[in-house]
């Protein structure tokens, strides 16, 4: 498995993942139109914005998708996918703990957040795993109240994704 900078090839791709409007939303973001064409996806991701990464598999084959950024003084993960097909199968594990030293190192954090739907009880359980503990949100933001905001400290997440490798 490698991650590698996502290409808008790999980010049109993973479109196909999200069948509904309800899927599409849980994962983008309530303002991620749908139905959707490739270029408003590309543009609903921000992926030309963001730091945007894939997971590759064998033969390249696209696993996963995922993004990072500066948020509430934290690197904070986003919009983090694995494809439908190998979901349950561990990938979850290690592309986010890639994925997130990745941008820890990048952005010079010392956490790791992320929101996710409060009803998505398997995405909680493997961020639990991962030593993700749930927190109230620092900022005054209605757009994230409905979601679960979740944070790691580096060194924990450090040793879980070595660990997986």
């Amino acid at each position: 498995m490698k991650l590698i900078r996502a290409e808008d090839s790999h980010v049109t791709a993973i479109k196909e993942w999200f069948p509904d409007r309800r899927s599409c939303q849980v994962w983008g973001g309530p303002q991620f139109r749908f139905p959707f064409t490739d270029s408003t996806f590309l543009e609903d991701t921000r992926s030309h914005v963001l730091p945007s990464y894939v997971l590759l598999g064998t033969g390249d084959r696209l696993l996963g998708f995922g993004q990072y950024y500066s948020r509430a003084g934290r690197c904070h993960l986003a919009r983090l996918v694995i494809s439908p097909e190998h979901r349950g199968a561990g990938l979850g594990r290690w592309f986010i703990g890639s994925l997130a030293e990745l941008g820890i190192q990048e952005l010079g954090a010392g956490e790791c957040s992320l929101f996710v739907a409060p009803d998505n009880a398997r995405a909680i359980r493997l961020y639990r795993s991962m030593g993700f503990m749930e927190t109230q949100y620092p900022e005054d933001d209605a757009s994230v109240a409905s979601a679960v905001y979740m944070v790691v400290h580096k060194d924990r997440l450090t040793a879980l994704s070595r660990r997986a490798q």
